[in-house]
């Protein structure tokens, strides 16, 4: 080793050196440039490495062996030249080989690096004794093995960098490292020569060939390769092990997402996650025989690849796409791919997500958004969106027609409140279910709120059609409803529009039929009305009139009207509050048109009210033998605190509970009887009369005469209008005279206009007696100034 290092210092050879150094690193970067080119084949690459190398290894050799012994400068000994460069180009061929063509690990740099590296010191020994012969070359074998160690070592480093993915510094580096080696093995081989007297000999053994310095050299240089060789096969395998753990780990880890992860290089499939193979139903093998656009659902793009991966999904866009599962089963994914550093090279990581469950949730909401929770029918959402597409279809009055049913329950309220709301959800249900019956499969049906539906019916020829389908609707709710053992009827009121000739979009459209099916209603509910010119005109006018009501209540604008009755003497005993409503510009609007639309809109709670209160304030200030009768409408008879109304008006006004009447009608009674009967007898508690109004209408009587504890009848004026010229008419009425006094009811007969009506009612003990004939209704004033003078004869009698 001193003698190496003697040599390598001494100054005599410093510019050889130097020259030995200039040389290796302008070479030494020629050959790493065409050894990484990856513009050029392997092959020609390799074999431009070797020839680069050959060249560069003669060349610092020569300079080195013509410098250490000037005598023989410009001399080089045939053919061990020749040789000696087939052997350079062949292990520099070799290492390249071993580069370009394996797999990088440890033990393959580490071999390419030794085979260059004897291949150059073999060499460089081979060429020293060829010029020493017949004498034997004298070297330090220690020395030799050191620099080929080194150089070997520096090769392989060399590789081992060129094989770094970073861009410029590898180059860099591999040259240096190269360049390093080219100049330490001429040098280094040259130093390990011991002086020139020392290996001059003319005396050879018979048997020195076999211990010459070349068999010694490879010998020492095969052990040495050998020694590497196992160095580097145990580093490589702590590598593998560490990295084995590692992937194992990175494996852990992405089996462990929820995701489904593959890698790929182009379209070939490298390597995936256990989730993707789950939801491909294929295992690592498989998934890497096929393409990754066969993976996936052809969404008929025109792209090259099934994934686009550029800068839209490195930001982490999703794409939505199908993964084709076992059987042919499309799961609905979402993508998304980043470049990243893989072996040997860039790959691509695509992470594919499930997103069935959220797309079936997603499903579910809009289910939800387009469809009502109780029947499962569509919504009113859902019917605009089915209208418009129906009226895209019908360009004009030439178009297709359709027809829009609007149906709204008859008596669904009285279920609801009789059985509950329980028994009124499985009505709706079981309506919904009779009607869907009625239907062909091109008509649909959405249930818009409450006791609402509307059917749309396609392919409408004329408004026949339209017609049919509303009577088989009709007769479908014929039948009882059972409901936890009770039985319920219902009917519908249908109103229908036609379109496109009643509408151009679906407000209209549903506007026109709700307007028809309301015209049904008012035609006696259970009925089927279809859409005119004109109707609206009428509702307009009919929800005008409401708004006025309404401010008129709040205004106190209305007013009371008195109509007096009569006893069978002929004398006053009381008087019955009728509502009046002088409109300012309509005119006197009569009780038949406000009253029904106060009772639909709920105005008549305050209305009724209102009118209690009024008629008690006056009446109060009447003769004590005077008596005010009230009509209750079902509304109003519906609420819980009309007792505690009642009990507070009297309170208030200071009026004599026996001189107030209150005055129901048998419709009134039928929807809750129990309800009523309480109501009427806790009425009764406060000592308030209670009649029952237009007796003779309704369809239970005489039960009702039965149960209800009534102070009186009022015969309905129906009857009194034919009882002198029918006779049947008047057998009812004295028939209800004589059991009305059977059971201690007194009969009051309304609605007399005749001089006839009256003696025959007056003969046969009628108790009290109504109408036009006897005294009109009147205002406030008169009616009070006709109470004075029932008061002064009251005292004139006395």
């Amino acid at each position: 080793m001193e003698r190496l290092f003697t040599f390598l210092l001494s100054g005599q050879n410093a510019e050889s050196h130097l020259s030995v150094i200039a040389i290796a690193i302008l070479t030494s970067a020629l050959a790493i440039f065409f050894l990484s080119r990856q513009s050029l084949q392997s092959r020609e690459s390799v074999l431009a490495f070797g020839a680069t190398v050959t060249l560069a290894e003669l060349g610092t050799f020569f300079d080195t062996f013509w410098s250490t012994h000037s005598s023989l400068w410009g001399t080089s000994p045939e053919p061990a030249t020749v040789l000696s460069g087939l052997v350079i180009w062949a292990s520099a061929t070799g290492a390249g080989w071993l580069y370009r063509c394996h797999r990088r690990t440890i033990k393959s740099v580490i071999l390419a690096g030794s085979v260059l590296a004897f291949g150059m010191t073999f060499s460089a020994f081979y060429i020293l004794c060829a010029a020493v012969e017949p004498g034997v070359l004298a070297y330090d074998l220690w020395v030799v093995l050191f620099v080929l160690v080194l150089s070997a070592t520096l090769c392989g480093f060399a590789f081992w960098e060129l094989g770094s993915q970073a861009a410029s510094r590898p180059r860099l580096v591999a040259t240096a490292l190269l360049a390093l080696a080219l100049t330490l093995l001429p040098l280094g081989c040259m130093g390990s020569v011991l002086p020139f007297d020392q290996w001059l000999t003319l005396v050879q053994q018979p048997d020195s060939a076999l211990f010459s310095p070349l068999a010694v050299l490879c010998l020492s240089g095969f052990t040495a390769l050998i020694l590497l060789f196992c160095l580097a096969s145990l580093l490589d395998i702590r590598v593998a092990i560490a990295q084995r753990q590692e992937s194992d780990r990175m494996r852990h880890l992405a089996d462990g997402t929820f995701e489904g992860l593959l890698i790929c290089r182009n379209e070939t499939i490298l390597d995936a996650n256990n989730r993707i193979q789950e939801m491909l139903g294929l295992d690592l093998p498989q998934l890497q025989e096929k393409r990754l656009s066969d993976l996936f659902q052809d969404t008929g793009s025109k792209q090259d690849h099934v994934f686009s991966v550029g800068d839209q999904l490195r930001v982490g866009n999703p794409e939505q796409r199908e993964l084709l599962g076992p059987n042919g089963r499309r799961i609905p994914v979402e993508v998304l791919s980043r470049e990243l550093p893989y072996v040997d090279g860039e790959a691509t990581i695509v992470a594919v997500r499930d997103v069935t469950e959220r797309k079936a949730a997603e499903e579910h909401i809009r289910y939800l958004a387009l469809h009502d929770s109780l029947t499962s029918l569509p919504n009113r959402r859902a019917l605009e969106s089915v209208l418009g597409q129906i009226l895209e279809k019908s360009h004009g009055d030439d178009g297709p027609q359709a027809a829009i049913l609007g149906l709204d329950l008859d008596g669904f309220k009285a279920v609801n409140d009789t059985l509950g709301h329980h028994a009124g959800d499985l009505l709706l249900r079981e309506v919904a279910e009779r009607f869907q019956s009625q239907l062909r499969d091109s008509d649909y049906i959405a249930r818009i709120g409450g006791d609402e539906f509307v059917i749309v019916l396609r392919g409408v020829t004329s408004p026949a059609d339209a017609q049919q389908l509303a009577q088989r609707l009709l007769a479908s709710l014929w039948q009882p409803f059972k409901l936890g053992g009770h039985d319920a009827y219902v009917g519908v009121s249908i109103g229908i529009a036609i379109c496109p000739r009643d509408g151009h979009s679906a407000q209209m459209l549903l506007k026109c039929a709700d307007i028809a099916m309301y015209q049904a209603k008012l035609a006696g509910k259970g009925q089927v009305c279809e859409f005119q010119r004109g109707m609206d005109v009428a509702v307009r006018e009919r929800h005008d009139l409401e708004l006025e009501l309404r401010a008129a209540i709040s205004r106190h604008e209305l007013m009371l009207y008195y109509q007096p009755l009569f006893g069978r003497d002929g004398k006053i005993i009381g008087f019955e509050a009728l509502a009046r409503w002088p409109h300012p510009h309509r005119g006197m609007i009569p009780p038949d048109r406000f009253i029904p639309l106060a009772e639909e809109s709920g105005l008549i709670v305050p209305l009724g009210e209102w009118v209690l209160r009024t008629a008690c304030s006056v009446a109060v200030n009447w003769p004590s033998d005077l008596s005010i009768a009230v009509n209750l409408s079902p509304t109003q008879f519906q609420r819980v605190d009309l007792v505690g109304t009642v009990r507070d008006i009297l309170h208030e006004t200071g009026l004599a509970p026996s001189r107030l009447e209150l005055e129901v009608t048998e419709n009134l009674l039928m929807e809750d009887v129990p309800r009523a009967l309480a109501l009427v007898k806790d009425l009764r508690a406060l000592g308030v009369r209670v009649a029952l109004d237009d007796f003779g209408t309704g369809y239970s009587s005489l039960a009702y005469l039965h149960d209800f504890p009534f102070d009186k009848v009022k015969v309905d004026r129906s009857f009194i209008n034919k009882i002198t010229n029918d006779a049947n008419a008047w057998t009812i009425v004295e028939s209800i005279i004589v059991m009305s006094h059977k059971l201690k009811l007194r009969v009051t007969a309304e609605g007399i206009e005749t001089g006839a009506q009256l003696e025959l009612l007056t003969d046969h003990d009628c108790d009290e007696m109504q109408g036009f004939l006897l005294g009109r209704p009147m205002p406030e004033e008169e009616a009070s100034r006709l109470a004075e003078v029932v008061r002064q004869d009251c005292d004139a009698a006395d």
